[in-house]
C-alpha cells in the first residue's frame, strides 16, 4: 500500500470540472466531429444518415455549411457558405477551427452563444423543475364520509 500511495501521490491533482474547456477548444471538438461526419459520408454517401448532426448538408452545386448548429457569425456576417467538393467543405472546417483560435471578435461571438444556450437550458430546467414540483403537490383532500352504524345480519327465523 505504502509503495502505491508513493509512487502516484506525486501525480495526484484535481479533477477538471465539467464545462471547464474554453469555448474555443469545445469549438475545436465539435469541428472535429463534423470532419468525422464528413469522411462518414465520403465513404457511403448513399448510406449516410446523420444529416441531422451535420453543419454540411448537400444543396445544388454541392454542400452547404454552416458555422455551427446556432448559426454564429465568424465575422462580417459570415455564418454560411457554399463549395462544391467534400474537400473544399474540410478544408473550410479546417480554415475555420484555425479562425476561432486567432479571432478574438470570433471567440467573443462562441462566448455569446455559450451564454445565451446555457441560459436557455437553465431555463428549461427551472420550469421542468417548477412543473414537476406542481404535480407532486397534491390538491386537498375531501375528507372522507363518516361510516354510519353497522347493521347486523339477522337470520329471519331467529
Amino acid at each position: 500500500m505504502t509503495d502505491f500511495i508513493e509512487k502516484w501521490s506525486v501525480r495526484k491533482a484535481d479533477k477538471p470540472k465539467a464545462g471547464a474547456r474554453s469555448v474555443v477548444e469545445t469549438f475545436r471538438l465539435r469541428v472535429a466531429e463534423q470532419k468525422e461526419y464528413l469522411e462518414a459520408y465520403e465513404r457511403d454517401p448513399t448510406g449516410f444518415k446523420k444529416w441531422r448532426s451535420t453543419w454540411f448538408q448537400c444543396v445544388p452545386g454541392g454542400f452547404g455549411v454552416s458555422i455551427g448548429r446556432d448559426a454564429v457569425s465568424a465575422g462580417q456576417g459570415l455564418s454560411y457558405v457554399v463549395v462544391e467538393t467534400a474537400k473544399e467543405v474540410a478544408e473550410f472546417l479546417d480554415d475555420l477551427a484555425q479562425h476561432a483560435e486567432e479571432d478574438l471578435g470570433f471567440q467573443k461571438a462562441l462566448e455569446e452563444n455559450r451564454a445565451r444556450r446555457a441560459a436557455v437550458l437553465n431555463a428549461a430546467k427551472a420550469q421542468s423543475r417548477a412543473a414537476k414540483s406542481a404535480s407532486v403537490k397534491s390538491p386537498a383532500r375531501a375528507p372522507r364520509a363518516k361510516p354510519g352504524p353497522r347493521r347486523v345480519k339477522t337470520k329471519a327465523g331467529e
